[in-house]
């Protein structure tokens, strides 16, 4: 920090130097040191903020949570779903529904991208598509739905499955059917998990094979823009993965994460799809995190036992967060007993049901807080140091300070 703010200093007087001397000044000059100027309040403005460490918070607004404790919380756009197998609303102001809709399903599951909302009825056949306006689209699959993604333009693909087939369906925002692919059991395997892209462009599935009692998965990558049109079934390539692969994930629109139970991998897919590596840690995974930048993995810590006989240990738990390259960018040891952890871009939230702590990725504690009733969620809004805090009764939007 004191590095950069010297360095500021020095550029500023010789920008006080060559405006002394204007005359002899290019306008080409100019726009450049102006925009040098730019660039390095915004990183010296991105330093401060990373090395500020809050104890506290502000209330910004505040409900009584009076609804069923079986109702789910997420943040979309620039305010708060609420939804349950009952039916789902939406609230910018924290005291004001813009919308509701109800519906029945046994077992919802919810999904976002940007603005779109997609509720698949798991084991059944209905799919509501939301925005922040309300219901857009519907759809009455032809199979029992397995799993639900949506992407940024609300376009939703469901992965299906009856018998000894499986299917993958893509549907538009509206719920108009736009591409549909069979596949069998026997051939591809049992689908464990999909990821979608941004785009509703591209697909990855993970399909689980088991022969003469050994397990393994096949990593399926499709593509339903012009790249696959003419591939069979819009496939672009596939990975055989001696391991299970029971979760993958777009990290951005070209890069792909599959996370085993011990190592991960990252793939491309600017067209055709590239091994970019693979990391084995040697232990079990815990928990982990991943945003369009990094990922990240928690671990147990192995304690020994010192002279004394007391266990002694660096810390409880080890954290381990890579870019999207696959480079090890911050690891660090911690002892907080955590039951959740979630992520911004910019920072790893983790909480209990009383206590909170939050680390920027570059491994910094930023809040550590002990809240005084039981905490239900704690939700990342999309502005900067604001939440949406959730105890047993009440619903708050908070700033820290």
């Amino acid at each position: 920090m004191k590095f950069a703010k010297e360095e500021f200093g020095r550029l500023k007087e010789k920008i006080k130097e060559r405006f002394a001397n204007r005359k002899k000044m290019t306008p080409f000059s100019l726009i450049f040191y102006i925009g040098v100027v730019a660039v390095i309040l915004v990183l010296i403005g991105g330093l401060v903020h990373q090395s500020l460490a809050y104890r506290s918070f502000t209330v910004i607004s505040s409900i009584e949570k009076t609804d069923n404790v079986a109702l789910n919380y997420q943040v979309m756009g620039d305010g708060l779903l609420r939804y349950s197998k009952d039916g789902v609303s939406y609230s910018e102001k924290l005291d004001e529904t813009i919308w509701n809709q109800s519906f029945e399903m046994a077992s919802a599951r919810t999904v976002t991208c940007g603005d779109y909302l997609a509720i698949g009825d798991i084991g059944s056949n209905q799919i509501r598509i939301f925005n922040q306006d309300g219901q857009v689209g519907s759809v009455t699959t032809s199979y029992p739905i397995v799993d639900v993604a949506v992407a940024s333009q609300g376009v939703v693909a469901a992965v299906m499955s009856e018998g000894t087939s499986n299917y993958i369906y893509l549907y538009s925002s509206s719920g108009e059917e736009l591409v549909a692919i069979k596949t069998n059991v026997s051939q591809m395997g049992y689908p464990l998990d999909f990821a979608l892209s941004e785009d509703g462009e591209k697909l990855v599935v993970s399909y689980l094979n088991i022969n003469e009692g050994l397990t393994a998965t096949n990593l399926v990558f499709y593509s339903f823009g012009e790249a696959g049109a003419n591939e069979v079934d819009h496939i672009m390539g596939s990975y055989a993965n001696d391991s299970i692969i029971p979760k993958v994930e777009f990290l951005n629109n070209n890069t792909i994460a599959a996370y085993a139970e011990e190592s991960f991998a990252l793939y491309s897919m600017n067209y055709y799809p590239e091994l970019i590596r693979e990391t084995d840690f040697g232990r079990e995974i815990k928990s982990l995190f991943a945003s369009d930048k990094y990922l990240g993995f928690v671990f147990r810590n192995n304690t020994e036992t010192d002279e004394t006989g007391e266990e002694s240990t660096d810390g409880k738990y080890h954290m381990e967060v890579y870019t999207t390259s696959g480079r090890l960018y911050m690891e660090r040891d911690f002892d907080f007993e955590y039951e959740t952890v979630t992520n911004t871009n910019q920072e790893i939230i983790m909480y209990n049901d009383s206590e909170c702590v939050i680390y920027t990725f570059s491994g910094k504690e930023k809040f550590r807080y002990t809240f005084n009733e039981p905490i239900i969620k704690l939700l990342p809004k999309n502005t900067m140091d604001e939440y949406i805090l959730i105890t047993s009764s009440a619903i708050q939007e908070i700033r820290l300070k």
